[in-house]
């Protein structure tokens, strides 16, 4: 089975939930399960949960916010996860949003330079050698990988990171942002073949395209409020989308069809399997898939439903 990752739901979802979503992802033989992080949710704590009710599945983050914590109590949470785990974690580091970050009082300034910061304070506190700690916990490195949907991100990610992970990226941008890794990792002296290229893919499954395409622009309009994801539908070809949204339509109505279908897999199991093969062509070496509902489907529903299309 070719390597393939998912999320796992977290809204509405209690502790038994997500314990039952993540054994489902390992019987199903999948690669490893992330958690995201929507306040009041931890993305940190739901995978030490997934790693409590598992035993060979990676569990980990995608992503948490780099500015809700520092990165001594990042790394202490992480390391208490890749012990609970037995050495599966894998640790998502992003920036969020701006609209998000605005709320609670943050100021993002240059959100690369940030990452990079952030990064480097935080690899001597996993790894012991920082000088502001004397205690080394004795457990393996685990990767850590960086959100980005920017060139500059992207080439941080080949500079100073184990991964980079983008999210709706279409089969021929994700080459451009592997480019970009590659380039980072040689200005840094690294292998760009050791840094893992993942990407975040929606995903609605229905027998119907039709239900799947309009479920898929519901769920995925929400996005287009952020100015990062504007400029990710600008730079792959949708900028008049942008545009409109802009001037106050409403996102679910002038997302396009041609744009679903550039940054997600939708409709029957056999259309999306298909789809997700452009993506592997193209460099990604772990697809994460994001499963989304088609119509009223529980967040169990919907991840049966995931794990039966790619598992095979």
């Amino acid at each position: 089975m070719a390597k393939v990752a998912t999320i796992s739901p977290v809204w509405g979802c209690g502790v038994d939930d997500l314990r039952d979503l993540a054994r489902e992802a390992e019987n199903a033989g999948f690669e490893a399960i992330f958690s995201p992080e929507v306040p009041p949710y931890s993305a940190i704590s739901n995978a030490q949960v997934f790693a409590e009710a598992t035993s060979t599945i990676k569990v980990g983050t995608w992503i948490t916010n780099i500015f809700m914590r520092k990165p001594v109590i990042c790394a202490a949470e992480a390391l208490t996860v890749q012990e609970v785990s037995g050495g599966r974690m894998v640790l998502g580091l992003g920036v969020s949003h701006k609209p998000v970050n605005d709320k609670f009082g943050i100021d993002m300034g240059n959100p690369v330079e940030k990452m990079e910061e952030y990064i480097s304070e935080l690899r001597p506190i996993l790894d012991g050698s920082s000088e502001l700690l004397t205690i080394k916990r004795d457990l393996p490195d685990f990767p850590v990988h960086i959100a980005g949907l920017t060139n500059s991100a992207a080439h941080l990610a080949g500079k100073a990171a184990d991964g980079l992970m983008p999210y709706m990226s279409p089969p021929e941008y994700v080459k451009q942002l592997k480019e970009q890794v590659a380039e980072g990792a040689k200005e840094a002296g690294r292998d760009p073949s050791e840094i893992e290229i993942t990407n975040g893919i929606p995903s609605f499954i229905s027998d119907s395209l039709e239900d799947a395409i309009k479920a898929a622009k519901m769920g995925l309009s929400g996005y287009a409020r952020f100015p990062f994801y504007q400029r990710l539908i600008k730079n792959i070809g949708h900028g008049d989308v942008v545009e409109k949204i802009q001037a106050g339509e409403k996102p679910h109505e002038v997302f396009t069809d041609e744009l679903v279908d550039a940054v997600a897999l939708v409709g029957p199991a056999a259309r999306c399997r298909e789809q997700l093969e452009a993506h592997r062509e193209a460099g990604v070496e772990l697809p994460i898939i994001v499963p989304g509902a088609v119509g009223k489907q529980s967040n169990v529903e919907v991840m049966k439903i995931t794990c039966a299309a790619y598992s095979g």
